[in-house]
C-alpha cells in the first residue's frame, strides 16, 4: 500500500480538479500537504474537503510570478519542515486554439502558466533537495504530451514541454537523489475542462477525439498515482511518464 507518513507535500493548482484530488489522496496516504492555488475559494473547497487541518495547509499564490514561488516555499517550509515532494499541477486549457487563430497573449499566457511556472517551481525547490540529496517531482503532463490532436497548439506544446522537462531533471539529477515524474491523463471531469468553451476548430477536432474515447475519468482515478509516485514503493521510478487514459491513446 502507499504511505507517505508526514511526508511534506506541496501541490499547486491544490484548488479543484486533479490538484484538490491530490490532496485529499496525499493526506490519506499520511502526508502534510501544503496546498496553493491563486483562488481562495477554491483553496477553501479543498480544506473542507480533506477536514484534515493538522495536515494540510492551503496558501493563496500566482505561482506565474518568481517572488510568489520563493514565497510559497518559505512558507510551506516553515508550516511543515522541508519539502520532500512536489506536484506541479497547476495548469489552464487553450480553447483547442489553432495555430492560425492562436494570439501572442494566448501562447504566453498558457506557456507561463503551464511550463515556465512548475520550471520556476522546480528550479527553486532543488537546491535544498539537492543539499539533503532527496526529493520528488510529479508533473501533470497530458495525452497532449506526445499527441498532436488533444489540444489547441499552445496547450499541445506546453505539455510536449513539461514532459520534457520532468525528463531532464530526472536525468540530471537522478544520481543526486532527486525523482522527477509525470503523469498524463487522458480526458477528466475538472471545473477546467467544463468550462472552457472550444473553438469552432476545437469543437471539430473534440468530435473527431470522441469517437473513440472512453468515459472521462474523476479526478479521484488519477491522484492516487501521484500518491504512489512519491512513495517509496516507487524509488525505482524516475523520468516516467505514467499513461492514465483508460486505453484512449492505443486505439
Amino acid at each position: 500500500m502507499t504511505t507517505l507518513d508526514g511526508r511534506v507535500t506541496l501541490i499547486t493548482g491544490a484548488g479543484s480538479g486533479i490538484g484538490r484530488a491530490m490532496a485529499e489522496a496525499f493526506v490519506a496516504a499520511g502526508a502534510r500537504v501544503f496546498a496553493v492555488d491563486r483562488s481562495a475559494d477554491a483553496l477553501a473547497g479543498t480544506t473542507e474537503a480533506v477536514r484534515a487541518p493538522e495536515s494540510l495547509a492551503t496558501h493563496l499564490a500566482d505561482v506565474t510570478e518568481q517572488p510568489a514561488v520563493d514565497g510559497m516555499l518559505a512558507a510551506a517550509e516553515q508550516r511543515f519542515g522541508p519539502i520532500e515532494v512536489i506536484c506541479n499541477n497547476a495548469g489552464i486549457l487553450d480553447r483547442m486554439m489553432p495555430l492560425d487563430e492562436t494570439t501572442d497573449e494566448m501562447w504566453e499566457r498558457v506557456m507561463q502558466i503551464n511550463l515556465t511556472s512548475p520550471m520556476r517551481v522546480t528550479r527553486a525547490a532543488l537546491p535544498k533537495m539537492l543539499e539533503r540529496g532527496a526529493g520528488c517531482f510529479i508533473n501533470t503532463c497530458s495525452i497532449a504530451s506526445f499527441q498532436g490532436g488533444r489540444g489547441g497548439v499552445s496547450y499541445t506544446v506546453s505539455k510536449h514541454g513539461m514532459l520534457g522537462l520532468t525528463r531532464a531533471v530526472a536525468t540530471s539529477y537522478g544520481e543526486r537523489g532527486i525523482r522527477c515524474n509525470a503523469i498524463a491523463p487522458g480526458s477528466v471531469k475538472t471545473n477546467i475542462a467544463a468550462r472552457a468553451e472550444p473553438s469552432a476548430a476545437g469543437r471539430e477536432l473534440r468530435k473527431k477525439g470522441l469517437a473513440t474515447r472512453p468515459p472521462q475519468a474523476d479526478a479521484a482515478d488519477i491522484a492516487p498515482i501521484a500518491a504512489f509516485l512519491a512513495s517509496d514503493a516507487a524509488r525505482y521510478i524516475n523520468g516516467a511518464l505514467v499513461v492514465a487514459d483508460a486505453g484512449w491513446t492505443i486505439y
